[in-house]
């Protein structure tokens, strides 16, 4: 069967965004959250009031995700650790749609924001180019994966940031290696099934997840559409029915993905 094909020529936001990634949406306060990596910016928008805002800092913010509290602002990954964002620096939805970043200046600004880092052990090697993704899972530990600093070298590492079991602080034991580029996580089947994207292979897989120890085992490729028009597998999300929704990094299309036979059953041209 051939797929669904649709077009969006309309973007929600036009940000002039270097690198847009990481989208959350916040079902509480009904806003939606993502970043430009390269610009050390958070972003939020929100849709009733039709309006934006922006946090800078002074590091690449490279994925957010939203913690159990939410006056307790959120959790992300940066170019080198872990960190925590406070409320005090989050964004404030203050910018209707309509303006555009460089008529910001005189209503937000631009003043760097603090991150909070908390007392895990990352360590980025020379090799590894920075974290570029990261995810929650079902148990509330927050894995973040690094990319190599070489094309196609498979030299990044995975990361779970979680609470020391003597409940002081931090850990972040090192949970995966040999990945070419971290990318869309998510999880099935009560957190018993792991969706992992690795970008330069192409290739999204599935591991059988330990929701207990998150640890992950028997690795086995789901999809691994090597056709040019695809692209590269990068943001990944689950919907209802199962179905995988895959962003094709460099093609500018999303793709939906038959959970049973990863066949393409839906393909979203972005232009």
């Amino acid at each position: 069967m051939l797929p669904k094909k649709y077009t969006i020529s309309k973007p929600l936001l036009d940000l002039r965004m270097t690198l847009g990634e990481g989208c959350v949406w916040d079902s509480r306060s009904q806003r939606l959250y993502f970043v430009d990596i390269d610009l050390n910016t958070v972003y939020v928008y929100d849709p009733k009031e039709d309006k934006y805002g922006y946090s800078h800092f002074d590091k690449n913010v490279t994925a957010i995700a939203l913690l159990e509290e939410a006056q307790e602002g959120l959790v992300a990954s940066i170019e080198d650790n872990f960190a925590f964002i406070p409320p005090s620096s989050l964004p404030q939805p203050l910018l209707h749609r309509s303006q555009l970043p460089e008529e910001q200046g005189a209503l937000v600004s631009a003043e760097k924001q603090y991150l909070v880092i908390p007392t895990s052990t990352v360590s980025i090697l020379p090799k590894e180019a920075r974290l570029n993704e990261g995810a929650v899972d079902p148990a509330g530990r927050f894995l973040a994966g690094t990319m190599g600093k070489e094309f196609g070298s498979h030299n990044g590492r995975m990361w779970a940031l979680q609470p020391a079991a003597d409940g002081k602080g931090w850990d972040a034991p090192l949970v995966y290696d040999h990945i070419t580029c971290t990318n869309g996580m998510a999880w099935t089947d009560g957190g018993k099934k792991m969706y992992f994207t690795d970008s330069w292979v192409k290739e999204i897989v599935t591991f059988d997840y330990d929701i207990e120890q998150g640890t992950m085992s028997s690795r086995k490729v789901f999809s691994d559409i090597s056709a040019t028009e695809y692209g590269y597998p990068d943001g990944l999300c689950l919907d209802d029915q199962g179905g995988v929704w895959t962003a094709r990094w460099s093609a500018g299309k999303v793709l939906r993905l038959n959970p049973k036979t990863a066949e393409i059953d839906v393909e979203i041209d972005i232009r």
